[in-house]
């Protein structure tokens, strides 16, 4: 069906409808969707099914629409053949050119001296002629490519052959790569992303200095296994170290299934001119979280590296590199009703410089068997039951096994709906057997007991309003346990680790807990509650060391250090968290940490915290993402020792974003190390960053 309109002539218009049909009718067409034209001039060729239109042209076909001055349009066959600042516009994007010939059915066809734009992904084409092959191929000649915007863009590719598959790549022979109207690069050949999604090819390179590594380039290729598979390869050149080569690798299987392993391998490959002295190295990571057949739970946090000295060379941030071991863990659970069963291997590697970690000891395995507190039958009582069986293994040295079961009874009491009382009592049995000469097994088993005595008081404030925070309720909660545990003598056992020497007990802990909880109330909306502030105060006293008969413990305190732990949401971006135990023995403190941070966006962020530990450590650390100087952002991290009075870490990133380009340039000051690192990014194409103990692919 043909709708023709802005003809001056009511019968001309009728008689082109009339016409119109009739060709249709003749050419016996299946396309009915229906195509208006608008026009100064119009002519209807009936034995070519042909209208001729001049002036300002306008055919819409559904969502596509076609401008020009001049244009010839066969009905049949749905050509249009198109002259004079022609513009072809659907919901995709535009294309432009002095001519076109174009099917408007299918909007496939050719444009010269043609101009194309694309919505998803900011894609510019331009070129001597561009050939839409289908709804996603193009062909273009003698043309350009760029995701920047403006008549001279920022960069821009250009090419005497270039093939487009949106979603998929650009691909272009005799490349040169412009910065403005200045080219820079000569390419025989590249293939360029042009997709938003995941799609394997090179990522661009980075390059940098560390006084510790030397000259530094890195180059990776990523690389799209499945839809829940990928990878990236690594190659690294440290002008004082060597050549160092790397694999990342993530999966997603099923809905909880997921995890990423990391290898990473630096060596001098025999080449004189890196320092003698750096030993190659390696390391090794994997992390997955998931359900097995069977409902087995698996877990795996692993972690290894050859040499002791990988994180003080590639360590990021000071809580790697000042590690002093590295863990592994693979766990695997299942649960069978109130039963769960553990299984647990953990290697542990010293990476101390004394460290002999042929007498480190390792678990392997340990094995768990617990019960969930449940109701004994109709009686008031709940029966509970944890135990664990560990092989403790090293080359050299005792080796041995462990066998600990703990069955306890507890259970509840209200007393006039004001006091709570959850008293307990245990039996604790260990069996050991070990490889040491001498009897071949050991045991001890002990009784434990204890008791916990708490209320609670509540009161809400009501702080008017409709809307915004109406009301905080303060709860106030005090509660006192008692814990009692006789002395055993233990000195007969093996020792593996501090579960060997269960310390008797007679103490009792007291402590305060206030919370306060904010009700907020929005029309129309369900009322939201954030908890705005959390504060407990404890501190214990030990019965046992309060006898006169104790004179030989008269050193220790029978008060403990009171600890004070505070935290403060004023609003849902901020935060407030203090930590601290003060010593009333000695008018001090022996441990003080407070921290606050913000986040109000990606880019807009700052944290700062103190630490201190008695007769060990005392530092000031800051973090600041800020973009003030847009198109600049800027994240400075900040590390002082105030024990040493010397600085630890000071780092500085900064970003220019660009339209359609990043450049990233960070300067990393430690006390062994001074690094600067240069990456770039062009829209749409993945980029990788050196982060310090691994590269990472960022896409």
């Amino acid at each position: 069906m043909i709708i023709v309109k802005r003809l001056v002539l009511p019968c001309v218009l009728l008689c082109l409808l009339v016409a119109s049909a009739a060709s249709a009718a003749g050419s016996g067409s299946t396309d009915k969707t229906p195509v208006a034209i608008q026009a100064d001039n119009l002519h209807y060729d009936k034995n070519n099914s042909t209208y001729s239109a001049s002036g300002d042209v306008e055919i819409v076909r559904e969502d596509t629409t076609l401008h020009a001055r001049q244009v010839d349009y066969n009905t049949a066959s749905g050509n249009v053949k198109a002259e004079g600042d022609v513009v072809l516009h659907d919901s995709d994007g535009t294309l432009t050119g002095t001519a076109m010939d174009v099917d408007i059915r299918d909007n496939t066809g050719v444009a010269t001296a043609a101009r194309g734009f694309w919505n998803q992904g900011n894609f510019h084409l331009t070129g001597d002629k561009i050939e839409r092959l289908s709804e996603v191929d193009y062909r273009v000649e003698n043309g350009t490519f760029t995701t920047c915007d403006g008549d001279i863009p920022s960069w821009k590719f250009a090419a005497s052959e270039l093939d487009v598959t949106l979603g998929g790549y650009a691909r272009a022979k005799h490349v040169r790569f412009y910065i403005h109207d200045i080219p820079v690069l000569y390419f025989p050949y590249i293939a360029y992303p042009v997709k938003s999604g995941r799609e394997s090819g090179f990522l661009l390179p980075m390059a940098g200095y560390s006084s510790k590594r030397g000259g530094q380039l890195s180059l990776a290729y990523y690389q799209v296994i499945a839809r829940n598979q990928d990878a990236t390869v690594y190659l690294d050149y440290f002008s004082k170290m060597g050549i160092g080569s790397g694999l990342d690798y993530r999966y997603v299987f099923g809905d909880n299934n997921y995890g990423s392993a990391n290898i990473y391998y630096i060596s001098d490959h025999g080449l004189s001119s890196f320092d003698d002295d750096v030993d190659d190295s390696y390391a090794f990571s994997w992390n997955h979280s998931g359900t097995l057949p069977g409902q087995v739970r698996l877990v795996a946090d692993v972690e290894y590296v050859s040499e002791k000295d990988y994180f003080s060379d590639f360590g990021k941030t000071a809580a790697e590199y000042n590690k002093d071991e590295v863990e592994s863990n693979v766990i695997l659970s299942r649960q069978f009703g109130n039963w769960t069963a553990t299984g647990l291997c953990k290697y542990t590697k010293d990476l101390d410089d004394d460290a002999d970690n042929d007498i480190t000891l390792q678990r392997l395995p340990e094995v768990q068997i617990d019960y969930s507190r449940s109701r004994l039958y109709d009686t008031p009582l709940y029966v509970k039951f944890d135990s664990d069986g560990t092989y403790f293994w090293r080359r050299q040295g005792v080796k041995g096994s462990r066998i600990a079961v703990r069955p306890a009874l507890t259970s509840f009491f209200h007393l006039g709906d004001v006091l709570n009382i959850q008293p307990e009592i245990g039996y604790s049995e260990r069996i050991y057997s070990t490889n040491d000469a001498g009897p071949g097994f050991e045991h001890v088993g002990v009784f434990d007991f204890s008791a916990r005595i708490s209320t609670r008081f509540a009161k809400v404030f009501d702080l008017g309003g409709d809307s915004g925070l109406t009301r905080i309720r303060h709860s106030f909660e005090p509660e006192v346990i008692y814990y009692y545990l006789p002395n055993k003598n233990q000195d007969h056992l093996p020792y593996f680790d501090d579960a060997d020497r269960i310390a008797n007990q007679n103490r009792v802990v007291y402590a305060v807990v206030n919370r306060f909880i904010g009700r907020y109330d929005s029309e129309g909306q369900r009322p939201r509650y954030r908890e705005l502030a959390y504060w407990r105060l404890s501190q214990s006293y030990d019965i046992w060391l309060s006898r006169h008969d104790r004179a030989d413990k008269r050193h220790l305190e029978r008060f403990s250090t009171i600890r004070n732990e505070l935290l403060l949401r004023p609003t849902r971006l901020w935060n407030w968290d203090i930590d601290f135990l003060y010593n009333p023995n000695h008018n001090c403190f022996d441990k003080f940490a407070a921290e606050t941070a913000a986040t109000y966006s990606d880019d807009v962020a700052f944290s700062a915290g103190y630490h201190y530990y008695r007769d060990d450590s005392e530092y000031l650390s800051s973090t600041v993402n800020f973009d003030w100087l847009k198109p600049v952002y800027v994240k400075y991290e900040y590390r002082y020792d105030l024990s040493e009075n010397k600085r630890q870490e000071n780092l500085l990133r900064l970003e220019y974003r660009a339209q359609c380009w990043s450049l990233f340039v960070s300067y990393c000051d430690r006390i062994d190390d001074e690094e600067f690192m240069v990456s770039f990014t062009l829209g749409n194409l993945a980029h990788f960053v050196y982060d310090g103990d691994r590269v990472k692919a960022d896409y």
